[in-house]
């Protein structure tokens, strides 16, 4: 082998280490534990002997005060969120949902500043309908009277907004910030696809058909359970040494199964204190 062959083979060897250190790695042992076992939790939490409207009242217990007069049912069965977090929620899944769909997550930058100022007034209205609502309560001077209905649309608005900033600041801590900066909405227009599904959702639950209960408890449940979990991963990024190191969504799974148990153990914990709480009460 002559002295341009053995720099060529050097080069080609340069090259080929280069490649594979930019290819990031598969998912790990340790990431498909953590997934298994939240896959496991989730299953053992179905598979309970009890009826599951029973097991999401008693989950969601922590998180919602559950009072039926601010609660819609489905037929004869209440609801496993109020009206307002059932809106909160499960616009956040729908959203979500439909980022994903679009291929619009791990952008990070939420959009320009219509998109931002539009997402502010969309989840200001929620606030404003709960001071509104708490100053009903009180007894105090108020603007108007809220019902579910005013509960619900506010709801779903800030939902969005909620499922958009988190989309956004998870992909801004998680993903190398070499990678061009994209950006959820372009446009305000763009927010009129997954506010129409959030309206086809609110139209759902208003129905109170009994044959809906079960897809508005999966969005609205898993929408708090994905806020909650999506919440947890930021320290969960942060303290793994994960910032700005997520180049593909296969290295997510680790960190957001992690996040997932964190959730699931918050949500039981806080279940249990509500309701032992009350049993220690009554």
């Amino acid at each position: 082998m002559n002295e341009e062959q053995l720099v060529a083979r050097a080069q080609q060897l340069v090259t080929e280490r280069r490649e594979r250190r930019s290819v990031p790695p598969g998912i790990s042992r340790w990431a498909l534990a953590l997934l298994g076992l939240t896959l496991l939790v989730l299953l053992a939490f179905l598979l309970f002997p009890a009826p599951l409207p029973g097991k999401l009242l008693w989950a969601m217990g922590g998180v919602c005060g559950l009072r039926p007069a601010h609660s819609y049912f489905a037929g004869s069965v209440q609801l496993p969120l109020e009206a307002r977090m059932t809106g909160i929620y499960g616009g956040v899944s729908i959203t979500l949902g439909w980022l994903l769909a679009t291929r619009r997550l791990g952008a990070t930058r939420p959009g320009g500043r219509a998109v931002l100022a539009l997402l502010a007034l969309m989840f200001l209205s929620m606030v404003a309908d709960g001071v509104n609502s708490t100053f009903t309560n009180m007894g105090l001077p108020h603007a108007y009277t809220s019902t579910n209905i005013t509960r619900i649309v506010t709801g779903l608005l800030s939902g969005v907004s909620i499922a958009a900033v988190l989309a956004w600041v998870v992909a801004a801590v998680s993903r190398p910030a070499v990678q061009p900066l994209k950006r959820l909405f372009d446009a305000p227009h763009e927010l009129l696809a997954p506010l129409g599904l959030c309206a086809l959702f609110g139209l759902l639950v208003v129905s109170q058909q009994p044959w809906g209960y079960y897809p508005i408890a999966l969005l609205s449940v898993g929408g708090i359970v994905l806020a909650v979990a999506g919440s947890l991963l930021l320290p969960v990024l942060l303290i793994g040494g994960w910032c700005n190191r997520v180049s593909v969504p296969r290295l997510l799974v680790g960190p957001g199964a992690l996040a997932l148990l964190l959730a699931f153990a918050l949500l039981a914990a806080t279940a249990s204190f509500r309701w032992s709480a009350i049993g220690l009460l009554g």
